[in-house]
């Protein structure tokens, strides 16, 4: 999982010593003392697949002994987090949208910026589509301020990282619609 989530981390490649100087920040050296399974992702050309596909995802997770408060959902927006607990109630899982309850019995469901400090067994990580991760009202067009523009880009990234990283043991990713430029950082299955 650390393994898959670092490529996300990784700006692409540089043409140049000087751009390689500005980011000081690496990963290098880094290590997890766990080993989750290798990351799945999975593109879809709905949302109501999607939603579909994740709630299958987790009742598999459920069903091989992970009780449902081990599972937690991260999404960029809260109104997708209201889809997928829809869409998980209808199926008969327990959810837990951690904006309103923190201590309901179910499947976590939070805000990509409320998964900080967190660790799950296994996470889903849903809605990684273009203009949602990075989410486009969240970015300064690069005409306007190319430097504001790539701080914009590595904050969304940064959310991204951090919501796949609180996986211990599965990662599932997904997207409806074109799926985020993020993810042509990693290797897809």
């Amino acid at each position: 999982i650390l393994h898959w989530s670092t490529a996300l981390a990784n700006p692409p490649a540089r043409t140049s010593a000087a751009e390689d100087a500005e980011n000081e920040e690496t990963l290098t050296g880094y290590r997890s003392t766990l080993h989750g399974r290798r990351p799945t992702l999975e593109f879809h050309s709905t949302k109501p697949a999607e939603m579909e596909a994740a709630v299958a995802r987790i009742r598999d997770w459920i069903d091989s002994g992970v009780a449902p408060q081990d599972v937690a959902i991260a999404v960029r927006f809260i109104q997708l987090g209201r889809d997928a607990e829809a869409a998980l109630r209808r199926a008969g899982v327990p959810t837990a949208v951690m904006d309103r309850a923190d201590d309901e019995p179910g499947v976590r469901i939070f805000t990509m910026h409320r998964m900080k400090g967190l660790e799950f067994r296994c996470v889903a990580v849903l809605g990684v589509a273009e203009g949602i991760v990075p989410m486009r009202a969240a970015i300064t067009p690069a005409e306007v301020d190319p430097l504001q523009h790539r701080e914009d880009l590595a904050s969304e990234l940064s959310l991204l990282f951090v919501a796949c990283t609180r996986a211990r043991e599965e990662l599932h990713v997904s997207c409806h619609g074109l799926p985020s430029r993020f993810l042509e950082r990693v290797d897809h299955p």
